[in-house]
């Protein structure tokens, strides 16, 4: 491959990317596919070869030549697993790890081209008038749904050629257990058995509420009879029989030939993508902006990029999939039917695999048009790691405001608590706030959390200036209590809608975020930016909580009973204090050991004695 080498990728590629699942294609700068990779979450996982030190020299190697990164949102991991395979096999990308022996994913054969249609798995899918289903990838789980399919739809799996009658074999094992009905031996007729099969379709077609239904009731009805071994059966089958049918959308075993449209719009503005299936695969997909569309009538906008992108295509193929029905339907087929030299169909499908296909393509259009917008929040500078926290927390506003709090204590003297804020990812130190506390004794930092809080959102009930900006997040220094006496403040505030804001809590141990209605913490790696960068608002509320309660503490210790002794001045007084620690120390103390302390003659340390 003759590619321009390039010292980095640029950062920037990752973070318009949406994190959902899918598979992204990193490209260099020729256009040509350099490496394909599935992920659950697509810009989590493709920033981290920017943020990451990898520990493969060829990943490395890959990332100088990276300058394009495009991708395509399934709607599950197992699509993304398998469409990732597809594409590996299409581009043979130089990066990618490629098997020599293109190992299929199996398939669930019915042999629909016989009298008494058998089932099996296979790895090759052929159009050859049988019918398939699949491909699947948890192969355990299938090979587990074929067994227990037989239980509920008495279908045969031998392999022995059988006619519609005249049949002459010897029954096996399964017809004795129920899991055949022996058209070997003439036990059924060709009509009869023709049901069975039908419902074997039905099910593998995604049909199974029956089934589903019967293996619950079973599991219950033997856990009410506290027979939990029978009962953990069911659930076992139960769970193999929903994983297994998780089939995906991006292979069949047609050979057809297919462009999938779906559409997306914005005020005046639409987004078209467009999907290719190939030998009724998904191989590649395209993106178009129309300018001037308006979202009431998106027909009208893509009738006009159906006849503008099939003028100049190179390949027109069988069918064209649209998201809704278009003006002048038979006129197009026609025009495109002459560009390709056969039949070509206009199809709106209502289920099925096309229909499947038709709602992935509208909802990558509607990611795109939503990626397009957030472009331009990176290009002013909010911080990514904001968008992240957002949608961590699963927040529907962006976090343009987090106020930060902590409590500084020494042991039950001079508590103080604090208030930082960070505005558009930047500290507003104007707007930091600070409070001593008044209603606590003791040292009781879940009180002392209450108490700040509830001051805050007292002041801004109030419409003080300058406690009359809200936060679009709280954070809370430490773990569970005190995120609980967060909340508990909050609640004062149930009749406005204080309440409602959000808060999290961060626990210095382990670095574990705490969410309110969530068992579990959010555990980020040491090296995620969005950790670092709640971490730094957090330290920075403790510095400022730290500062003022010196200054009060020093303020304090300013003034006290020394002040009265005759030459007793300041520095004297600091040697004292830094000596003994206290003034009930000072006066515990016998002569000797006041003389012990530079700078106290024998005259003024029996004038302490004396005045204490």
């Amino acid at each position: 491959m003759n590619t321009e080498q390039h010292d980095n990728a640029t950062p920037e590629l990752w973070q318009s990317l949406p994190n959902v699942a899918g598979v992204y294609l990193m490209k260099a700068s020729d256009g040509s596919v350099i490496y394909v990779g599935k992920a659950i979450r697509l810009r989590t996982r493709v920033r981290s070869y920017f943020r990451e030190k990898s520990a493969h020299a060829l990943t490395s190697q890959m990332m100088r030549y990276v300058t394009e990164i495009d991708y395509i949102v399934t709607e599950t991991e197992v699509e993304a697993l398998i469409l990732e395979n597809n594409l590996i096999k299409a581009h043979q990308p130089r990066y990618n790890v490629k098997l020599k022996d293109d190992k299929r994913y199996p398939y669930l054969r019915v042999t629909t081209n016989e009298p008494f249609p058998r089932i099996h798995i296979t790895r090759k899918a052929e159009n050859d008038g049988t019918r398939y289903f699949g491909p699947f990838v948890h192969v355990r789980s299938t090979r587990q749904v074929l067994k227990e399919l037989t239980k509920f739809f008495p279908i045969r799996t031998c392999t022995l050629p059988l006619t519609e009658t005249g049949n002459k074999y010897r029954v096996c094992l399964d017809y004795h257990i129920g899991r055949c009905p022996g058209p070997c031996a003439d036990k059924m007729d060709a009509t009869d058995y023709d049901e069975i099969v039908q419902k074997v379709c039905q099910f593998l077609s995604g049909n199974t509420d029956a089934v589903v239904k019967e293996l619950t009731e079973q599991m219950e009805a033997a856990a009410e009879a506290l027979d939990f071994e029978t009962a953990a059966k069911y659930r076992d089958t139960l769970k193999d029989v929903q994983q297994a049918i998780t089939t995906q959308n991006m292979d069949s075993v047609s050979a057809a030939d297919e462009d999938v449209i779906g559409i997306a719009a914005r005020t005046d503005i639409a987004c078209v993508q467009l999907l290719r299936v190939r030998d009724g695969k998904l191989l590649e997909r395209e993106h178009y902006y129309l300018n001037d569309a308006d979202p009431e009538v998106l027909a009208t906008a893509l009738n006009a990029f159906i006849s503008q992108y099939y003028q100049n295509a190179v390949f027109v193929p069988k069918t064209v999939v649209l998201p809704m029905q278009i003006e002048s339907v038979e006129v197009i087929e026609n025009w495109l039917s002459e560009k390709r030299g056969s039949r070509v169909g206009l199809h709106v499908p209502r289920a099925g695999r096309l229909r499947k296909l038709q709602t992935l393509a509208s909802k990558n259009a509607e990611i795109l048009l939503t990626q397009r917008e957030q472009n331009v929040v990176y290009s002013s500078g909010v911080e990514p790691a904001l968008v992240e926290l957002q949608e961590l927390l699963e927040l529907k506003h962006p976090l343009r405001r987090i106020e930060a709090y902590d409590i500084s204590n020494l042991g039950d003297r001079f508590a103080v608590g604090s208030m930082v804020v960070l505005e558009d990812g930047k500290p507003a130190s104007s707007e930091y706030r600070r409070f001593k506390i008044r209603s606590v004794e003791g040292q009781n930092d879940y009180a002392m959390m209450q108490e700040v809080i509830t001051r805050r959102y007292r002041r801004a009930l109030a419409d003080d200036e300058k406690f009359n900006k809200l936060p679009d997040l709280m954070l809370i220094d430490g773990g569970k209590g005190q995120l609980r006496a967060a909340q508990a403040a909050m609640k004062a505030f149930a009749a406005s809608n204080f309440s409602e804001i959000p808060m999290i809590a961060l626990a210095k141990r382990i670095e574990e975020i705490f969410v309110p209605g969530k068992s579990e913490p959010i555990v980020l790696r040491e090296d995620n930016p969005t950790l670092h960068m709640i971490q730094r608002l957090r330290d920075e509320a403790h510095r400022f909580a730290i500062t003022y309660h010196r200054r009060i503490r020093q303020k304090s210790l300013s003034v006290s009973v020394l002040d009265e002794i005759p030459n007793v001045g300041p520095r004297r007084k600091q040697a004292l204090l830094q000596h003994f620690g206290s003034i009930e120390a000072i006066r515990e103390a016998s002569l000797d050991k006041l003389l012990a302390v530079k700078g106290i003659p024998r005259s003024v340390a029996e004038n302490i004695r004396k005045h204490l």
